[in-house]
């Protein structure tokens, strides 16, 4: 055994893991640590159009986020592997060019925000909290820059911290505006100073590297004219930005609709429980994701090599999250009401159901990199669009006949089970590629 984990723990792919998992600590830690001040700063209803907030920006973000960020990471991961400096130079022209024009389209959206929730909720107010969002949103991408990059080369350590500290920063700030009074608004704040200021520090750690890995200058990227690489990108962008557009629907459409039949308190308790349901999925496998999203493209000319690292994947990510699923199922109902307060009590129900959908998570994570990299992320997009119409026409159907939060749990229950179906197509396609391999 001692031998297996010794050799084990030699392999790079897993040593990255476990940086990326201490750094996750931080992280989940500080998103506990938030949850818990915000809520207890902010109040039940505070909390709750907080939650209205961000899950109304979140839908607005399937109008403006191109899918930039994932198809880059994609690509320059593969161009990087290859060495092919040109190739490089065009995908991270390709991520600025779509940054600046989904910054664009949130910039001609601002001034229409507030009457957009006055239309759907009779409060422009949610409008104008959203600005902030948009804004930070604006500035986001140049951050997102330099992340890119540094987990393509597999600078993970530099990464993790990079990343903490913004966190931490961002959590830092927003209290401050908490305790001085701000509100909701204080949080968001936090959040877009905090961003705005670890953007400038990210452009200036890729400027330390670039020589270090040959990689392009920011001048050599910028001063592309030719834009016939962004169309041939954009082709697999295109269905990557509407998988990850899609994707990012749930929970925030669920909310959203939540958000127009009941009051803002019972939004935030959902809130509160997609958050705390989340936890086991975000601390154990969004790291796997990360890197699957980099790691396999590079071994999409290993047949042999890619089956391998799927399976090996699969078996401890799955090991793994349901371990913590079930750590989380015993340790977090009783610690809400004393973490956060009587009021927060009744988040304990949606918690646990949330928490056990979430453990189908590991499927959705390991098959998105395979079928982005086979082009098939289409059926991706297919099954998601599919998962969240039949869960949304059983909510509206139900709710007529049942309590609208049970309506809320079927609904959720048959989302997953369509997402789940997704490993029937896409093993058919690994299959019928390693055949043509041979």
């Amino acid at each position: 055994m001692k031998k297996f984990l010794t050799s084990f723990s030699q392999i790079k792919f897993v040593r990255d893991i476990a940086t990326m998992q201490i750094g996750q600590i931080v992280t989940t830690g500080s998103g506990f640590l938030a949850s818990i001040l915000f809520a207890r700063l902010l109040g039940l209803q505070g909390y709750g159009v907080y939650a209205i907030v961000l899950a109304f920006t979140g839908l607005l973000g399937f109008i403006t986020n191109l899918g930039q960020q994932t198809t880059a990471l994609t690509f320059f991961a593969e161009a990087y592997g290859k060495k092919d400096t040109t190739r490089m130079k065009e995908v991270l022209h390709y991520y600025l060019f779509l940054s600046a024009c989904s910054a664009l389209i949130m910039a001609l959206l601002i001034p229409f925000l507030p009457w957009i929730t006055d239309v759907m909720y009779g409060k422009p107010e949610i409008g104008a909290l959203a600005r902030i969002i948009f804004i930070s949103s604006i500035v986001d991408p140049l951050f997102v820059f330099g992340s890119i990059v540094l987990q393509s080369v597999r600078e993970i350590r530099k990464l993790t911290i990079i990343e903490n500290s913004r966190i931490v920063v961002q959590l830092g700030l927003s209290v401050l505006f908490l305790l001085q009074g701000k509100g909701v608004e204080g949080v968001l704040l936090g959040t877009l100073y905090g961003t705005a200021l670890m953007s400038v520090i990210s452009l200036l750690m890729y400027s330390s590297i670039r020589s270090k890995y040959n990689l392009p200058s920011l001048i050599e990227i910028i001063g592309i004219r030719k834009l016939s690489h962004v169309w041939s990108l954009g082709k697999d962008g295109v269905w990557i930005a509407i998988d990850k557009n899609v994707g990012n629907l749930y929970p925030n459409l669920f909310l959203v609709v939540l958000g127009m039949f009941v009051q803002e308190s019972v939004v935030g308790l959902f809130r509160l429980a997609f958050k705390l349901g989340n936890l086991p999925a975000s601390f154990v496998l969004s790291n796997i994701s990360r890197l699957s999203a980099s790691v396999i493209p590079t071994l999409s000319s290993s047949g042999a090599g890619l089956k391998k690292s799927i399976v090996k994947l699969a078996t401890y990510s799955s090991l793994i999250h349901v371990g913590a699923t079930v750590g989380a199922l015993l340790v977090v109902p009783p610690l809400i009401p004393l973490v956060y307060g009587a009021d927060f009590s009744v988040a304990v129900y949606p918690f646990i159901v949330i928490a056990i959908l979430h453990t189908t998570s590991v499927i959705h994570i390991l098959i998105t990199p395979i079928l982005r990299l086979y082009s098939r992320i289409y059926i991706a997009t297919t099954f998601n669009l599919v998962g969240l119409t039949c869960s949304l026409g059983a909510f509206f159907t139900l709710m007529s006949y049942t309590k609208i939060t049970f309506a809320l749990y079927i609904a959720l229950g048959i989302y997953h089970f369509i997402i789940i179906l997704l490993i029937i197509p896409t093993y058919r396609i690994v299959r019928l590629n390693r055949t043509l391999q041979r």
